[in-house]
């Protein structure tokens, strides 16, 4: 698999969120439940990308002891470095590696708010320290 492959699809990145809120080992079911009413998936595919975040190495999980049927699962990695990750390969994929150029479509493309912009001046502050 590329390193792009093992970053967790939108749907997948779903399964993640609810992980890192709950913030303990969950069973599929579990997840299912916690899961928005808008993702409209069913049991069957939580557990096909349960399946598939085990196999990139994104999940693991533990049988639980007093029934060997049931799994648990917790995030192997946390939101703010998979969020760094996936930003960097959507930046290398459609931007070239190009970041500025990447801040700047998003920027060009949205309305920022006064504490947004206070927010980007503060890093753009920082940035000329550094």
């Amino acid at each position: 698999m590329s390193k792009e492959e093992m970053l967790p699809s939108e749907s997948e990145w779903l399964i993640m969120e609810v992980l890192w809120d709950d913030k303990v080992d969950l069973t599929s079911a579990e997840i299912a439940d916690r899961l928005p009413k808008s993702s409209n998936m069913t049991q069957r595919m939580v557990r096909v990308l349960i399946n598939r975040l085990c196999k990139k190495g994104l999940l693991s999980y533990t049988v639980d002891p007093n029934d060997s049927r049931v799994y648990h699962y917790k995030a192997v990695k946390g939101r703010d470095a998979l969020r760094r990750e996936k930003s960097k390969a959507f930046v290398d994929s459609y931007f070239g590696g190009n970041t500025l150029g990447a801040a700047f479509a998003f920027l060009e493309s949205g309305k920022l708010s006064k504490e947004q912009i206070k927010e980007l001046e503060d890093i753009i502050k920082n940035a000329k320290k550094h």
